[in-house]
């Protein structure tokens, strides 16, 4: 048995599409909990609405939470919810894809004949240009990931069936349950972004096996699961997250080394567009935030999320 974890937040017409392609799977074993992630719009009652309209293929389960959680936490609630004996495997799904007929058998019956692998992802491709790759996974490499096969057309995947990945997004991600059996599926300790990284870094520590199948595949609304916000806010939090995350992964003296190289790099690469005065006060704060917390609350990042930093001159 499999059980799909889609997070919802405010977007049940991107939910309801995914659903809907659910609903034409091949197999016939699982069960989908879509948890609404404190939308405070009527996302639950459209949902329910489309679901008494449906001759519905699998069981599905509402999951209303009290409020937005972020994405790790608000999809470790939704795993929480649906333990039982019963489940095998999860897959978390993000609610803006639309899946292929037999992606799922395909999922279930490599996982079932390969022992040796902990999680997978199948193949993610672009929802407007079906024929281009989001990714087919990644690897991880110093500081930071590589994707494979990113906005590359999907026929470079020819020939090659399985991909060994050492990074692997939430977007779609098919894990057995024995992974969660210790600890939650992602990190909490950041409420956007890092959650995926974070969980690769453990899959690498714990010397678990990833893989891509490609011939499962997916189709990804890229931007439509992504928060919009100004450039310079967007990367303050994504260093920010980053910064944190590998002052606890790396041993210092490799974390060091890597400040080192990054923080001249974000200076002169990223900032040029700063005067001198804003590019100085961008990694002031930085930094300080950096030493001061363990993780990125969702109070810190609403905080930086509409900061003034200043706009590309």
């Amino acid at each position: 048995m499999v059980t799909i974890i889609i997070l919802n937040y405010k977007g049940w017409q991107d939910t309801i599409e995914c659903l809907a392609s659910l609903q034409k799977q091949t197999i016939q074993s699982f069960r989908v909990v879509v948890a609404d992630n404190g939308s405070g719009d009527d996302s639950l009652v459209q949902i329910a609405r489309w679901q008494e309209q449906q001759q519905m293929t699998f069981p599905l389960t509402l999951l209303p939470l009290p409020e937005n959680y972020g994405f790790a936490k608000g999809n470790n609630l939704a795993i929480a919810s649906a333990l039982d004996e019963d489940t095998d495997y999860f897959w978390c799904l993000n609610n803006d894809t639309v899946v292929e007929p037999d992606c799922l058998q395909r999922l279930v019956t490599y996982m079932d004949n390969h022992k040796e692998v902990t999680a997978l992802t199948p193949a993610i491709r672009l929802y407007d240009t079906p024929d281009i790759m989001w990714n087919a996974g990644g690897r991880l490499v110093f500081g930071g990931r590589r994707y494979f096969c990113a906005m590359q057309p999907a026929s470079r995947l020819d020939g090659k069936d399985v991909l060994p990945i050492t990074f692997i997004t939430g977007c779609a991600l098919f894990f057995r349950k024995e992974l969660i059996a210790a600890e939650p599926l992602f990190t909490e300790r950041f409420f956007f972004g890092e959650e995926d990284y974070h969980f690769s870094l453990r899959m690498k520590r714990e010397r678990r096996k990833m893989v891509c199948l490609t011939s499962a595949v997916i189709y990804h609304k890229v931007s439509a699961s992504q928060t919009a916000v100004v450039s310079y806010n967007k990367l303050f939090i994504h260093t920010l997250n980053r910064i944190i995350d590998l002052r606890t992964a790396y041993p210092k003296p490799k974390y060091i080394f890597w400040m080192m190289l990054y923080i001249p790099y974000l200076y002169w690469h990223f900032l040029r567009s700063m005067n001198f005065g804003d590019r100085n006060r961008f990694i002031r704060l930085l930094l300080h935030e950096a030493r001061t917390n363990d993780g990125v609350s969702k109070q810190l990042f609403e905080h930086y999320l509409h900061y003034p930093f200043a706009h590309a001159q």
